[in-house]
Parts: C-alpha cells; sequence; structure tokens
C-alpha cells in the first residue's frame, strides 16, 4: 500500500452539494411511493417528522422532494466547504 502523501484535491461545493440534495430527494419521493402501498411507512413518519408537509399523497410526496433536495444541497455545500477548510489545514490557496 502506498503511503499518503497529504496532497489532496479540493471537493467542489456546488457539485458535491447537488450530488446530495439530488440523491436524498430521490430517496424521500421512494419513500413517499413505497409509503402509498404499505411499505416504509416507519420512514414515512420519519422524513414526516423533518420535512413540513410530507405525506403519501401527490402534493405531500412533492412537499417532501423538494425539502429533501434542498436539506441535501445545503449540507452537501457545508461538508464540501468544511472539508476543503480541513485538508488545507485552515490555509487559503
Amino acid at each position: 500500500m502506498d503511503e499518503l502523501d497529504g496532497d489532496y484535491e479540493d471537493l467542489d461545493p456546488m457539485a458535491f452539494g447537488f450530488a446530495c440534495g439530488t440523491t436524498m430527494a430521490l430517496s424521500v419521493g421512494l419513500i413517499g411511493m413505497l409509503s402509498r402501498v404499505g411499505i416504509a411507512e416507519e420512514w414515512r413518519g420519519l422524513f414526516a417528522d423533518m420535512y413540513p408537509g410530507f405525506e403519501s399523497d401527490d402534493g405531500g410526496t412533492l412537499a417532501g422532494v423538494v425539502w429533501a433536495g434542498a436539506d441535501g444541497f445545503a449540507m452537501g455545500i457545508t461538508f464540501g466547504w468544511l472539508y476543503n477548510v480541513f485538508q488545507r489545514g485552515g490555509q487559503r490557496r
């Protein structure tokens, strides 16, 4: 195994934010659709506590998808930015 030399690439916070937002939105949309047929009801309840308006009907699923996408995007940007700060040791490039 090669030794780590500490030379890492920066993470693009916007791209990571879009990836996290898309993943969260698709996941919550899938949970919303599955809860209509009685599967994943516990997960729907969990996400309904986090995202206002998220229910198993069409409008509620759309609300959950929008909230989850925004949440995932914000967390992805924050994580990407923090990763870049910490991997540089607080130094600007």
